[in-house]
């Protein structure tokens, strides 16, 4: 796309000044370069003499000043206990058990205010939190637990000798007004 724009913007300032006859050999090299279509090469040539585009997707490789963390780097740590305590939970399961789960792991001496970073403003902060928050601040430890592999588990068979399966027209009567079934014989 960048490369488009660069010769879309170098041909547009030739066809700009070329003539009649000129805008014709400049629109046949366009075409040979880019595949464009003939109508497309021309509306695009002459929509860059008027305004030139830009750098394309070099716009966004701009270095951008890291957005400020919201919340501590304690209640981040905290957050990751809760989370890998509470079975790997989902940010909108954990955010709406939060409080509960706090208060279960301080009763049973998991977490102790005070101790291991965790104090009350480190609950205020965790229980302040909206799910996607949670989500993109679990989101590099999810992605070191996450689970890779291949499923090393093979089917059966005796599950499928144990399951009796009944085909069309095995043994089953229906009668001809509202589809009930009058009697069933079990395959032997």
């Amino acid at each position: 796309m960048a490369t488009r724009a660069e010769i879309t913007t170098k041909y547009a300032r030739q066809y700009k000044k070329a003539t009649k006859k000129n805008k014709s050999a400049v629109l046949n090299e366009v075409i040979a370069v880019t595949g464009w279509t003939r109508d497309n090469a021309r509306r695009r040539l002459t929509q860059a003499a008027k305004h030139p585009p830009g750098t394309g997707r070099q716009v966004t490789k701009h270095d951008r000043k890291p957005r400020a963390r919201k919340y501590s780097y304690d209640a981040v740590k905290i957050l990751q206990r809760v989370w890998a305590i509470s079975g790997g939970q989902c940010g909108k399961y954990l955010h709406a058990t939060m409080r509960i789960l706090l208060d279960l792991l301080e009763a049973h001496n998991e977490l102790t205010p005070g101790q291991d970073r965790y104090t009350k403003g480190v609950r205020k902060e965790l229980l302040a939190m909206s799910p996607a928050t949670i989500d993109r601040y679990l989101k590099p430890t999810r992605a070191k637990d996450a689970i890779s592999g291949i499923s090393t588990t093979k089917p059966g068979s005796l599950l499928r000798s144990a399951i009796t399966i009944r085909r069309a027209g095995n043994d089953v009567s229906f009668p001809a007004s509202r589809g009930h079934v009058n009697h069933v014989t079990q395959p032997a």
